[in-house]
């Protein structure tokens, strides 16, 4: 390197330290704008970021949860034609859905919450099986309660979902 290049390489990291320093050095901090000054706030209402949770909406749920539990016991009886059925509930299950939702089922974020949601479901229901199948009240109980509490869950977020999409 030569002693000319070796200057300029000097010089720029010169130049570079003291740009970096100079802010930390000891400008007041109402000299400094800050990064969100002069721009609108993110929210215009903080009070329709968090919807009123529906207490009927809840029960809703669970009272369908119920039903499809006790219509699954059912079903699984003929394991035949359990399998047959599938695509039948499965489109059964999504017209309900839409209809409960609206436009929220078809958004990024609410596809992303239902499939989380149906997960959870899907492991409480087998969690629950086997708790019949050992009968074990107390842990059916527990299990019964965690249901409900994912429920809510769901349907909170849910409702936060439509009011962000201002369907509500």
């Amino acid at each position: 390197m030569n002693s000319k290049s070796l200057a300029q390489f000097c010089v720029l990291v010169l130049l570079s330290a003291g740009g970096f320093a100079r802010p930390a050095m000891g400008e007041p901090e109402a000299a400094v704008p800050s990064a969100t000054e002069g721009r609108p706030s993110e929210r215009a209402d903080d009070s329709a970021a968090s919807p009123k949770f529906d207490l009927k909406l809840l029960a809703r749920l669970v009272e369908r949860e119920a039903a499809r539990r006790a219509a699954r016991k059912e079903a699984q009886k003929d394991p035949k034609s359990w399998e047959e059925d599938r695509a039948q509930r499965a489109s059964a299950n999504r017209a309900e859905l839409a209809a409960l939702w609206g436009n929220v089922v078809g958004s990024i974020d609410g596809q992303a919450r239902l499939r989380m949601h149906a997960e959870r479901m899907a492991r409480l229901n087998r969690m629950l099986d086997l708790a019949e199948q050992k009968k074990d009240p107390a842990l059916v109980t527990r299990i019964q309660t965690d249901i409900k509490r994912e429920l809510a869950r769901h349907a909170h977020a849910m409702q936060q979902l439509q009011v962000a999409a201002g369907l509500r």
